[in-house]
């Protein structure tokens, strides 16, 4: 969807061409890629940007979806029900950003008001390996990496993202030190010095780190496939790319250590009437498992990240599902974790533990491996087992149902 008012490529000075075509040559020699087709440009002002992102975010994501997702995150104690997710993260997407590369339009979106700063130039640079990317391996078609596809599978989604972001990053980071002047890495310099982002800084930790993340792990996920093989090793990757955020936090083990496939129990039938899902079954990683224990909405029940990092570390594959009652109000959580070894089961126990002791106060243990909250200062019931090498968890508003839940779970 085209911003109302963009100025084509015809308006763009001479100069400005002239920049834009010696980045995407120096790019395209860093990361021994080429254009198969050209890409139309497209230069919008930051009014222009922000209308656009909000008339593609507001196509793919409402107000009510965002209001369901942030009864999930309550559910896993990462905000409150009442957060504006639908807000929050449209002024985190448009705020900063100098330009895009847009796969379903196939064009280069360039933010600018005048001119072409540098700054703008250093995020062409990342923009423009998307275009490579997009046209070499096809992002939607080949990668799979659509909307349908994450809402089923966020694990493959969250790893493949790194993947991408991560060679754009790694890119962009080389044309930074091997082809900008010196006069454009000091102009960039004081660009982000004096950059001011407070809808960033106003949002919850966790979601600055969730977005982060396939820039940062994905930069040092192709960093140590480049240093493996260059950049063979790091194209190899789109031809078998990474299924899930363990494998991005540690590239020893892409690709061999693939994700347990877990199911769940029927649990619409086991609800009844009235229940409408938020998640009907996806996974939540590894990634996601540390933010849930180290980037919880109130710091009391956080762990340190260190113990938190160490906990989620042994993830074998897990699944969930999350459902809300909207007459009542009511909302349930099923999960089953797979972990790599009984050790790593043991040692995820005892930090998550200590999280729901933090969380929900001292649980009962009617027998060895199974904990059972009741009487929680928001009325929910939770349980929590751990067997061998599986974990199952459970928060349910009445104890009949969370006990229904976790029979069929467990």
């Amino acid at each position: 969807m085209t911003a109302a008012g963009p100025t084509e490529v015809p308006t763009l000075s001479p100069k400005v061409l002239a920049i834009m075509e010696r980045i995407e040559r120096e790019v395209e020699d860093l990361r021994g890629l080429k254009l198969e087709r050209p890409v139309e440009k497209v230069i919008i002002t930051p009014e222009e940007l922000k209308r656009k992102v909000e008339e593609d975010f507001l196509a793919d994501y409402s107000p009510e979806e965002a209001a369901q997702d942030a009864i999930e995150l309550w559910l896993f104690g990462l905000g409150d029900k009442d957060l504006d997710l639908f807000e929050i993260h449209k002024t985190m997407l448009s705020e900063g950003v100098a330009g895009f590369y847009d796969d379903e339009e196939g064009k280069m979106y360039v933010v600018a008001s005048g001119g072409f700063p540098a700054h703008a130039r250093l995020t062409y640079a990342h923009e423009y390996v998307h275009a490579l990317q997009d046209q070499v391996w096809d992002l939607d078609e080949g990668l799979h990496f659509t909307d349908e596809t994450c809402k089923q599978d966020s694990e493959y989604c969250g790893g493949v993202q790194a993947l991408i972001e991560g060679d754009a990053t790694f890119t962009e980071y080389l044309w930074y030190w091997e082809k900008a002047t010196e006069k454009e890495r000091r102009s960039i310099q004081r660009y982000y010095q004096g950059l001011e982002m407070p809808g960033w800084d106003a949002s919850p930790e966790f979601m600055r780190e969730d977005l982060l993340f396939p820039y940062t792990a994905g930069e040092e996920f192709v960093i140590a496939l480049f240093k493996q093989g260059g950049w063979d090793a790091v194209n190899a990757a789109y031809q078998n790319p990474p299924v899930s955020t363990e494998q991005i936090l540690h590239p020893e083990r892409y690709p061999a250590d693939q994700p347990v496939r877990l199911s769940l129990p029927d649990v619409a039938g086991l609800l009844g009437e009235g229940w409408e899902p938020i998640t009907e079954q996806n996974a939540l990683g590894e990634f996601w498992l540390y933010l849930v224990l180290a980037k919880s909405e109130t710091r009391a029940w956080r762990l340190p990240e260190t113990e938190a990092e160490r906990a989620a570390e042994g993830w074998g594959g897990d699944v969930y599902a999350t459902y809300y009652q909207p007459d009542t109000g009511a909302s349930v959580l099923v999960q089953r974790l797979a972990w790599d070894t009984p050790d790593d089961a043991r040692e995820f126990t005892d930090a998550f533990l200590r999280y729901a002791t933090n969380r929900f106060g001292s649980p009962q243990t009617p027998r060895p491996g199974l904990w059972i909250w009741e009487g929680t200062p928001w009325g929910a019931v939770i349980f929590a087992q751990t067997a061998a090498d599986r974990h199952v968890w459970v928060i349910a508003p009445n104890l009949d149902l969370a006990q229904r839940l976790y029979q069929a779970a467990r």
